[in-house]
């Protein structure tokens, strides 16, 4: 434990170094950190193999490899995010936990030694960052465990890692203020590297002192300076990964058709950069520290400001609050760097903007800042900027995918954002546009596969998103289950849309079969391909539906189990990804016929539960078609009454329902939305209550992490209007 805290905090005398052995020791840990930043390169553009090959003919037995550790540790924990497999997870987390142990010995090290690798910051400083990088994505994996003593120990990892950004923070906020002072120009002459050879004179910013004469004329010193120098050149064009300059595929539009219009650009600089905001003069140690403070503690921020108040109360142990405004401008603030933190920092705000989840629910809608691209380029965002980023946003995602073209999880991002736009057709052409088995990282494939299944869903494209859902089972570890009911519910649909002359009739019997068998046999697959030993909420949630489904066929003693099965259930899973907010008109109109039009025993007999289900759905449909008043007036009039009961003195009383659990705290919140838009900010304070009336529905519930989330992003999103 001691030794521990001595080595985070430097403790012991130093050891002296002289300066030939300094500069020696900077550039090749320059060196290093171009590598590692290379390598993690090769991970974004498909290439993860490349990447960790890299590290390895990197690696010798008489050098730091810290840098080389995490790099294979975020590699790997790209790699385990995006599938969430067992084993892929634990090898990432035992790779994240030596780089933590070796960032923490450098940074001793470093200290003691007085070795200063930055005019910037105080020695260490790159190892305090790779701590932390390590820290918070390890405490991140553990979050995940089953394990309650491992979930545990992550709370304190992410309150060391809380606190050693804001030690590094502060050391880069006295850095700033100092390069704003008159003397700072003076002494960054009187500490300017420069080698003198009969050719040239070339000066390293790597280097944060005047060589001596002996230095500024050693070949080999020179050779490395160069070296470092062309990398980075190299790496901020994003010709370093067997790719030509990325300024050569840069497009202003989305979508297939602009990407088989792109021009062979004639550039007048082999390695032009993609933007003028990339500073090539600054060391690549100064950048790292930058963009990974800027990412580790933006990305920590965000995350602590979604978590809903059932775990919110939880994570108080950690002793901190995010501050989700401030998080997302510093995670924006990492995008700027052309390098690992630049692409994670992207690849979170998509995720958060134009994810399956979208947590700022579109029809929250602030002003967009859509034309104005200059807020991320000439400083801080306000607050309308965080919200809806609009073309800034797509214009980040345009310049990663130019950087790497080969990438299918880029181009997975991009069809993402043509679905978030209403242009869902345009999606599938995307993702159809590659050979999906061609794909080297597996859990982007199965990401991909997942996706498509999706937007053909709401496309009502049933019958290939229902085979694209069954593909999966081969590619997955876990969730078997639920592809297979979610498969079921597509045939369901279509059998459902022959009987109402909606397409052709001539595989109506096979349609019905494939719904019959999927939906009542996936719950036998239930406990054999778990999610870290434990059944997800989805799988959890299909469990009781098919129960529901058997329950009804009994008492209505019908021979046909699909008569048994009420209000569409690919509805419901429409929602839970967001489906509505997809949709063309076209789509729209589809979906309330089948909610309106549709009838069989059960949902003849006016089942109270099936009932407010199809009400509240339809009315989900009618607002999205642009009938908002008649919307919410079913909402008001159907669903709400068997929900709450309104008191005389304004306040509710809760009808608590366990029939579809999800339901009743997503009707107070779709409630909010119905107010929104009817009012606008007049009802600012009207749309705040009913969105805390949802969230104070239930503490606990099916899919409680899903709806809590999107919930709280909806509060915190209407209290910075």
């Amino acid at each position: 434990m001691f030794r521990v805290l001595g080595a985070l905090t430097g403790a012991g005398k130093p050891a002296p170094v002289s300066q030939e052995e300094r500069t020696q020791k900077i550039l090749e840990q320059a060196h290093d950190f171009e590598i590692a930043l290379q390598a993690m390169d090769y991970v974004l553009d498909d290439h993860a193999e490349k990447g960790l090959k890299l590290l390895l003919n990197n690696e010798r037995d008489d050098k730091d490899c810290t840098i080389n550790v995490l790099a294979r540790g975020v590699i790997e924990f790209l790699e385990a995010t995006l599938g969430f497999e067992a084993s892929v997870m634990k090898k990432a987390a035992e790779t994240l936990s030596e780089a933590e142990q070796l960032s923490a010995k450098s940074r001793q090290q470093y200290q003691k030694s007085g070795l200063k690798t930055s005019s910037l910051y105080p020695p260490g400083t790159e190892y305090a960052v790779t701590y932390t990088e390590a820290c918070l994505l390890h405490a991140l994996l553990m979050l995940f465990s089953e394990s309650m003593v491992e979930s545990a120990k992550a709370l304190f990892k992410l309150r060391r890692a809380y606190h050693m950004l804001q030690e590094i923070l502060n050391d880069i906020k006295k850095a700033e203020a100092e390069k704003k002072s008159p003397m700072y120009a003076q002494k960054v002459n009187d500490s300017t590297a420069s080698f003198i050879s009969t050719e040239t004179t070339f000066t390293s910013v790597d280097i944060p002192y005047k060589l001596t004469p002996e230095e500024q004329k050693d070949k080999d010193l020179l050779d490395l300076a160069e070296k470092i120098y062309s990398m980075r050149e190299k790496r901020l064009s994003g010709a370093h990964i067997g790719n030509s300059p990325a300024i050569e595929r840069l497009r202003t539009d989305l979508g297939l058709e602009a990407l088989q219009k792109l021009p062979k650009n004639e550039l007048e600089s082999k390695y032009t950069r993609l933007s003028d905001n990339i500073d090539q003069n600054q060391a690549t140690i100064d950048e790292f520290i930058h963009s990974g403070v800027n990412l580790c503690f933006g990305i920590l921020q965000v995350v602590l400001s979604l978590i809903p108040p059932a775990i919110g109360a939880v994570l108080s142990v950690v002793g901190f609050h995010g501050s989700r405004e401030e998080g997302l401008r510093m995670v924006w603030k990492s995008t700027k760097d052309r390098n690992i933190h630049g692409g994670i920092g992207l690849l979170a705000l998509l995720f958060y903007y134009d994810g399956p989840f979208q947590f700022t629910d579109v029809d929250f809608d602030v002003p967009s800042a859509d034309d104005n691209l200059k807020k991320i380029q000439s400083g801080e965002m306000d607050k309308p900027t965080l919200l809806h980023p609009g073309k800034i946003l797509e214009h980040a995602l345009l310049q990663a995918r130019a950087l790497f073209p080969n990438s299918a999880l880029w181009l997975l991002q991009e069809a993402r954002m043509l679905s978030s736009n209403g242009r869902l057709q345009d999606a599938v052409d995307l993702m159809d546009s590659i050979d999906v088995n061609k794909i080297e990282m597996k859990q982007v494939k199965a990401l991909m596969i997942f996706d498509r299944a999706m937007t053909l869903v709401h496309l009502h494209q049933f019958e290939r998103a229902a085979e694209d859902l069954l593909a999966l089972i081969e590619i997955n570890e876990w969730s078997h289950a639920l592809y297979t009911y979610f498969a079921g519910c597509c045939y369901l649909e279509n059998y459902r849309m022959c009987q109402l002359d909606l397409m052709d009739k001539e595989k109506m019997n096979y349609y019905k079969e494939r719904a019959t068998t999927l939906i009542f046999d996936a719950p036998k697959l239930v406990g054999k391909k778990k999610f870290m030993s434990k059944n997800l909420p989805l799988d959890r949630f299909m469990l009781r539906k098919v129960e529901q489904f058997k329950e009804f066929q009994a008492s209505l003693e019908t021979t046909d189990p699909l008569d048994s099965i009420g209000v569409s259930p690919v509805h419901e899973l429409t929602y839970f990804y967001n489906g509505y907010n997809r949709m063309t008109r076209e789509n729209l109109e589809l979906s309330h016929k089948m909610l309106t039009e549709y009838h069989n025993p059960l949902i003849d007999a006016h089942d109270p539960d099936q009932e407010l289900l199809k009400n509240l759905l339809t009315a989900l449909t009618l607002r999205r078609l642009g009938n908002v008043e008649e919307g919410c007036k079913l909402l008001d009039e159907k669903v709400l009454p068997e929900i709450i009961t309104l008191l005389p003195n304004g306040k509710i009383r809760y009808i608590r329902k366990t029939e579809d659990p999800w339901a009743y705290p997503s009707a107070l919140y779709e409630r909010a939305l119905f107010t929104w838009k009817l009012k606008g900010l007049e009802g600012l304070e009207e749309s705040k209550t009913w969105l805390v009336r949802a969230q104070d529905y239930a503490d606990d519930y099916e899919l409680s992490t899903r709806i809590g989330m999107k919930i709280k992003a909806a509060i915190d999103r209407l209290e910075d209007s």
